[in-house]
């Protein structure tokens, strides 16, 4: 695009060149015959489009986005005039205005759209929080700023949502017309309890910060909106299920592979594939039952676990320095540990050096199949063959275990609560611990017993 002093001859003889839609010439203090003027203007074009059109526009950028504004025709305006124009409008930008805020398009009519709004929460909040964090902000809020897979696959690929998120719902709506009505008409899509609380979590917090940073004056649409009460289900597990999951996890047996060596032809080829499917089955319940023998023995979380690296191991005095936790944060305001030190069964050392053998090369216990500097996502073909083994509830899973292992301590052994508590990382406090207490019922029939006895029925 041409940069030349506009002049009303200029305006007179600019033309738009072939093949090309439109042709902007931008003001510049280089005249055409090369003199040097000091009356121009930034931010000010003459636009000629291929049907001979012309127009002066103006160029400027605004919360962060760049703007382009017809001013008028030049039937209208002469350059003279376009220039006390955005003149004027470059007062209104530095006063911190937008000067087509008295325009008529609906779109602009206020200051910050939601959409602008969402973007500026994301850039100065949401950005520097964690990674869960902000996936559950961007698939409620603002799908847009979803982040891409790190790896490329089709997982997902024919899933459709059945949702809008809000950003998209609302995008060029103004951030202050938004009302309780507009909030309950996007809850309305969410049957799910806990997908309706997190969606409305999310929307209150973005609200929140635009009223802390007084970027609107109003009250918080989502107050009224009162999230939904949730009832969870009990997973419960008699005491020999819970033998035989233990006797599954730490005394594995594997499926013995077909014998090949008298088969010809076609049948020794497809048993062949059947071999190597058996053998890839049981490589991968045997990295299964490592990965739910170490949560089973340490209580740890998942998320624990799957961000464990060998280097957080001490073998030799049987301690794990755990790294990655999420509930007790030995720390005060100024500052913080890097980690915390556990003991550690020594069967469980046994499954580290098992690890350590079966990736040597890798960082973490338990990586990522196809890129080992990232940890492995799941389990789900493995946990399938798992819960089909029997004895082995239908509804078992990996964090059960850790539920499990505390109603143990603390049913049969008389373990402290506290001290349960402060080993699993509980945060804080003891109510999370105490709600193991009724996860087994077994353990308590003797006080059911006795007290029939000393009634005497």
């Amino acid at each position: 695009m041409p940069k030349l002093f506009l002049t009303d001859d200029l305006v007179f003889t600019a033309s738009c060149p072939l093949g090309k839609g439109q042709e902007i010439y931008w003001d510049y203090p280089v005249g055409v015959d090369g003199r040097i003027r000091s009356d121009s203007v930034s931010g000010l074009g003459l636009r000629v489009t291929e049907l001979g059109h012309k127009a002066f526009v103006h160029a400027y950028t605004f919360n962060g986005r760049r703007y382009r504004t017809v001013l008028g025709s030049t039937v209208v305006l002469n350059v003279s005039s376009a220039r006390l124009a955005v003149g004027k409008r470059q007062r209104r930008l530095e006063a911190g205005n937008n000067p087509d805020f008295d325009r008529t398009d609906p779109r602009r009519a206020h200051l910050l759209t939601v959409r602008e709004a969402i973007d500026r929460y994301w850039e100065s909040h949401v950005s520097g929080l964690s990674a869960g964090y902000r996936y559950n902000f961007a698939i409620f809020v603002a799908h847009w700023l979803r982040p891409a897979p790190t790896v490329a696959s089709k997982r997902g690929h024919n899933s459709r949502r059945r949702y809008k998120d809000f950003g998209t719902m609302f995008a060029d709506r103004p951030l202050s017309s938004i009302k309780p009505l507009n909030i309950e008409e996007f809850q309305k899509q969410f049957s799910s309890g806990y997908v309706f609380n997190s969606a409305l979590r999310h929307v209150l917090a973005l609200y929140n910060w635009a009223i802390r940073m007084q970027l609107v004056d109003m009250r918080n649409p989502c107050t009224p909106i009162r999230a939904r009460k949730v009832i969870r289900r009990r997973r419960d597990y008699s005491t020999e299920q819970i033998r035989q999951i233990a006797a599954h996890i730490f005394y594995p047996v594997f499926e013995a592979p077909p014998e090949i060596d008298h088969l010809e032809g076609f049948a020794k080829r497809n048993m062949a594939l059947v071999k190597g499917q058996v053998a890839t089955a049981n490589d991968q319940m045997e990295e299964l039952s490592n990965f739910m023998g170490i949560l089973f023995l340490t209580m740890a979380r998942p998320s624990d676990l799957t961000k464990a690296e060998f280097d957080h191991f001490d073998l030799e005095k049987l301690v794990w320095h755990k790294h990655n936790t999420k509930g007790i944060k030995l720390s005060r305001s100024l500052y913080e540990y890097a980690y915390r030190s556990v003991p550690i069964h020594p069967r469980v050392a046994g499954m580290v050096r098992a690890q350590r053998l079966r990736w040597p090369e890798s960082k973490l216990l338990f990586p990522s199949h196809t890129d080992m500097t990232q940890p492995r996502d799941n389990f789900r073909k493995g946990l399938d063959r798992f819960k089909a083994m029997p004895g082995v509830p239908e509804y078992f899973q990996l964090y059960d275990l850790k539920r499990i292992a505390i109603s143990l301590m603390l049913t049969a052994q008389g373990v402290s609560h506290e001290a349960v508590s402060h080993y699993v990382d509980h945060k804080g406090n003891l109510e999370t611990t105490m709600i193991y207490d009724l996860g087994l019922v077994d353990p308590m029939r003797p006080v059911t017993e006795r007290l029939g006895v000393l009634l005497g029925v």
